[in-house]
């Protein structure tokens, strides 16, 4: 197995993050993309690198508050992404709208992801990954399968009529169990994205954004240096390849 491994990694390789132009960020809420790879976003955009947010949910369900919730909170959300992605430097907010916490499926989701990554080019795909251990949250599970489906299949006619030249180089998944990329960030990328974090005032409250500091500044902590840490494979291990998961 191991030299296999070795020999899939020699032949798959995956891209340098530094090197791409255009990456394609795709969460299910506002606010999920700052906290899993806010520091990421900051440091490549600071090098020029165009950092796309497709966002799949309106936000509308993200409070105990039975006054708030629905267009009035998804307002909201949206304005306090605005404010964090002015601090990231993220190039463009795209909004699909689907109800938080509502009935749309990942096939639904998957067709508008493939007409914004023919649309965009993306280099990378970076999205949650739905295969994570004990996650519940069906948001996260359809957009990050929609995402992952979507990145391996975009090119077919038969799913999506038309054509594209561009090739996906990678798909980036963040918020999972078995990182194979830690990507190095610099103190001042690490401070950007808890400011980025603070403008979500609506999911975060001082304690709650406290707790929060600390648990994303623990999970930073690698080898002596402060990383982001994601599960980078090629899109065509998305299928059919079991050493993925060991990739």
């Amino acid at each position: 197995m191991v030299d296999l491994l070795q020999k899939l990694r020699e032949f798959f390789v995956t891209p340098d993050f530094e090197e791409c132009k255009k990456i394609l960020c795709i969460q299910p809420h506002p606010d999920d993309a700052d906290i899993s790879m806010g520091a990421t976003v900051s440091k490549l955009s600071e090098k020029g690198i165009k950092v796309y947010y497709l966002t799949v949910t309106d936000g509308g369900a993200g409070s105990k508050n039975q006054e708030i919730i629905g267009p009035r909170l998804s307002q909201l959300r949206k304005q306090e992404q605005q404010q964090a992605a002015q601090i990231l430097g993220v190039h463009e907010l795209i909004w699909l709208d689907f109800e938080d916490l509502g009935d749309y499926t990942v096939e639904q989701v998957r067709a508008k992801t493939v007409e914004y990554i023919r649309k965009i080019r993306p280099d990378i795909v970076f999205t949650v990954d739905p295969f994570l251990d004990y996650e519940v949250h069906p948001d996260h599970i359809k957009t990050g399968m929609a995402a992952s489906q979507a990145t391996s299949l975009y090119r077919l006619p038969k799913l999506y009529p038309g054509s594209t030249d561009h090739e996906v180089k990678a798909i980036a998944f963040f918020n999972t169990a078995h990182p194979n990329t830690f990507y190095e960030i610099e103190q001042r990328h690490f401070e950007k994205k808890l400011m980025a974090i603070s403008q979500h005032k609506s999911q975060f409250d001082e304690k709650a954004l406290k707790i929060l500091s600390l648990y994303l500044s623990e999970r930073s902590k690698h080898d002596g240096k402060l990383i982001e840490p994601f599960k980078v494979l090629p899109p065509t291990m998305l299928h059919v390849m079991p050493e993925a998961i060991k990739f």
